[in-house]
């Protein structure tokens, strides 16, 4: 369940980005959501699929810096959706 939600906000986080006005927003919002869509490789390495590469699994790992960039890389996606939908008149 917890690698659909990651999915989920992946998926969002794409669709966000083709739909954003402006090359830098689009390149940004894609940018953002390529880091959280690292999970994979943790999930690989959690299965021994992969090696393991040291990446904290976003909003579950234990340190505060982490979980304060993951906030803020969502924190940007949420703004340049608003930017988007008000741009779109919706």
């Amino acid at each position: 369940m917890l690698i659909g939600v990651y999915l989920l906000i992946v998926y969002r986080g794409y669709r966000v980005a083709m739909q954003a006005s402006g090359v830098f927003n689009q390149l940004l919002a894609a940018g953002l959501t390529t880091i959280l869509a690292g999970l994979v490789i943790m999930a690989g390495g959690n299965l021994k699929l992969m090696p393991l590469t040291g990446i904290p699994l976003p909003f579950l790992s234990n340190g505060a810096s982490s979980i304060l960039a993951n906030d803020n890389e969502v924190g940007l996606l949420l703004r340049i959706s608003h930017n988007t939908a008000i741009e779109n008149g919706e």
